[in-house]
């Protein structure tokens, strides 16, 4: 191959990277029924990127209205599970939304190496930027151990009486 094509062959694959980075940190803008269908893409990327299972396997009835608050719960998914790729060498990953009475429950629960018993203080980026969205969108985050091994993340979203209409089912 002469060097000017491979040099157009070296600029298409970084273009190409470059776009599949971006894509793996936009936060699309997520409409009243936007979060599952977010949810399902973000699985489906992550199976083809990174040559894992990822699924989603969550309640497609749940309508946030509140756009802001879909999007902090899909950056702590995305958040949980590039950390679930990078840190604990997954080779399946679940992300589950759905609704256990009066709260809206988004998990990611994974079958790597587990999460440390304690973590080293201070927390890392990735667990500090989870808090804050959870925070932002008025939800609680944890993270631990699943006694099956693995790594489960959690974030419970209360759900306001039926007369608020941020949230539908």
């Amino acid at each position: 191959m002469p060097e000017a094509e491979k040099l157009v062959h070296y600029v298409e694959e970084g273009i190409d990277l470059t776009r599949n980075l971006a894509r793996g940190f936009f936060s699309p803008e997520l409409e009243a029924d936007g979060l599952s269908m977010a949810l399902q893409g973000l699985a489906e990327n992550i199976t083809e990127r990174f040559r894992i299972r990822c699924v989603f396997e969550g309640d497609k009835s749940v309508r946030i209205h509140d756009s802001s608050v879909a999007t902090q719960l899909y950056r702590i998914a995305q958040e949980a599970v590039i950390n679930s790729v990078k840190h604990a060498a997954a080779r399946r990953i679940s992300i589950r939304l759905a609704t256990e009475g009066r709260k809206l429950c988004l998990a990611i629960i994974d079958d790597g190496i587990g999460f440390p018993e304690n973590l080293p203080q201070p927390e890392g980026l990735g667990l500090r930027l989870m808090r804050h969205s959870a925070a932002l969108a008025g939800a609680t985050f944890g993270v631990r151990r699943n006694s099956r091994g693995g790594t489960i993340a959690t974030c419970e979203l209360k759900i306001p009486s039926d007369n608020d209409l941020n949230f539908a089912r």
